[in-house]
């Protein structure tokens, strides 16, 4: 397919879905709220599978179905466009891909069937596809969950070069706090002591291991099916030398005598209770990354948190990142302990 032609196809899926599309050359950047995705697009026309190995840097990659030998070479998600789409087109609705699962958050009224034919359509490596039809609930933040189509409900998720195993009807996962997880791993600094609470199927701790240099990763995770596939991961990455999974609540197995460089309490439900923890445990100039949930941006409730503590602070950052419904933002307060 050529190339201008698959990449006009790649901005049509996402801007269906009420992505705002900006492009420069192969490289298009999807914005919706705090979603934001970097994409690469290839045509077979102008490249090769093995050109490619070296010329991917993002998010997604999209390629036409003359390349499809590159899937497993790339440490990105690719998704497969095929020339005959054109005698169709389909109202998507919202939906994030994890592996080769498609999950559906809202069908927002729309045909079942033809959102399933439309996923497929676009990303016909996809597998299976849910639909999340109970809200995240829980002390373990786990939806539930209808199966429109496929079976096999554990998948492989690829992320910045790092591989996760993950069962999303079992463990909270999203690949829309992708960028977000960057954003902090980017901050870590060289042997650096790393403390991850609510470290779930191990994005941070595996993405710290993987992309930056610290000296270890404590990653504490209380549900039995997030930290099975923690551990797994872990060894999937190659970072068993790096990073330590604790099975348990972060307040009973985390020591007091135990000193860290920086904290990430990615709980945003929950994160209130680990915050005297996060400081107890920061060495001088710590940095803590509180994870909450913000109605109404009402930034000073969550500034009173802090207060409570009685510590000496200094906020850094306030990011938000992502939504859980109307009105209500996730969002992160990057704190420097004093």
């Amino acid at each position: 397919m050529e190339q201008e032609k698959l990449e006009r196809r790649v901005r049509e899926i996402f801007e269906q879905q009420g992505f705002e599309v900006e492009q420069d050359g192969n490289e298009i950047v999807a914005t919706k709220g705090d979603d934001r995705k970097k994409i690469q697009v290839f045509s077979s026309d102008d490249y090769t599978g093995e050109e490619l190995v070296d010329r991917v840097d993002a998010d997604l990659v999209f390629v036409d179905e003359d390349l499809p030998e590159i899937t497993d070479e790339l440490e990105s998600e690719v998704s497969i466009i095929r020339d005959e789409r054109d005698k169709e087109d389909y109202d998507l609705p919202s939906y994030e891909l994890i592996g080769d699962i498609a999950v559906i958050n809202d069908l927002a009224g729309r045909d079942q069937e033809e959102a399933v034919e439309g996923i497929l359509e676009h990303h016909p490596y996809v597998e299976t596809v849910l639909l999340k039809d109970e809200p995240l609930s829980g002390e373990f933040r786990v939806g539930g969950y209808e199966k429109l189509y496929g079976e096999e409900i554990e998948t492989i998720h690829k992320e910045y070069g790092c591989r996760y195993r993950v069962d999303p009807t079992k463990a909270y996962f999203s690949e829309r706090l992708a960028t977000e997880r960057k954003r902090v791993v980017d901050q870590i600094e060289e042997d650096e002591r790393v403390l991850v609470i609510g470290a779930g199927v191990g994005p941070y701790p595996v993405l710290a291991a993987r992309k930056a240099d610290p000296e270890k990763v404590v990653a504490v995770e209380k549900n039995p099916d997030a930290y099975r596939y923690l551990k797994e991961n872990i060894e999937l990455n190659n970072v068993e030398d790096i990073v330590k999974a604790v099975k348990g609540d972060a307040l009973e197995e985390v020591s007091e005598n135990e000193k860290f460089d920086r904290v990430i309490i990615a709980i945003p439900e929950f994160a209130d209770e680990f915050l005297e923890l996060a400081f107890d445990n920061a060495r001088k100039e710590s940095v803590i990354h509180y994870y909450r949930f913000l109605e109404d941006e009402q930034w000073e409730e969550i500034i009173e948190e802090i207060e409570e503590t009685g510590e000496s602070y200094e906020v850094l950052d306030k990011v938000v990142c992502g939504q859980r419904g109307p009105g209500v933002d996730r969002v992160c307060i990057d704190i420097e302990a004093k």
